[in-house]
């Protein structure tokens, strides 16, 4: 049901008046990102409008709303920061520190392995086209020396049974 009204809600148009604001007016006012205020609209469910631009459009009694989340919001920290006492120990900060150090080592270890295993692929399909690229270049080297070589030719015909024009067949007569 929330989510059939929030969608009936994108589909009104609102025409900008003095009354509507944009997103960025009421972060301003709040001194606070807009994607804070995209993400409370979310959240806690705040009616708006959207403009013939596609930008949220908020009357001007939302803004009370936003204000209440926004000091409960900021109750909350402080909350939190009474129940751990207000300061960080120093050993839970080093701690902190340490394991934020062996989470950045090891992305820097995963982009590396990741990158050697890029390069070795390349490697690879280089190989590859090297390889193909040199059989064809010997393919030619033969062609070309056949056609230079023209008694090598015959001797390679021969071998294979051709007859030469002008000769006859080897083994055809035996003599005695």
């Amino acid at each position: 049901m929330k989510e059939e009204s929030r969608r009936d809600r994108k589909k009104e148009v609102c025409k900008m008046t003095e009354q509507h604001l944009k997103t960025k007016d009421i972060a301003r006012r709040l001194e606070v990102s807009s994607s804070t205020v995209l993400n409370w609209v979310k959240k806690y469910n705040i009616p708006y409008t959207v403009n013939a631009n596609g930008h949220y459009c908020f009357e001007e009694d939302t803004v009370l709303q936003f204000l209440s989340i926004k000091k409960q919001q900021q109750q909350d920290v402080s909350h939190t920061a009474e129940k751990s006492g207000g300061t960080v120990n120093r050993d839970v900060m080093l701690e902190r520190l340490a394991q934020a150090e062996e989470n950045v080592q090891l992305l820097e270890r995963m982009i590396m392995n990741k990158a050697d295993d890029i390069v070795t692929f390349q490697i690879v399909e280089q190989r590859k086209k090297i390889e193909a690229l040199t059989k064809k270049m010997d393919r030619l080297e033969k062609q070309i020396q056949q056609q230079q070589d023209p008694e090598l030719r015959r001797k390679q015909e021969d071998t294979a049974g051709i007859a030469q024009p002008g000769h006859l067949p080897a083994g055809l007569f035996q003599f005695e």
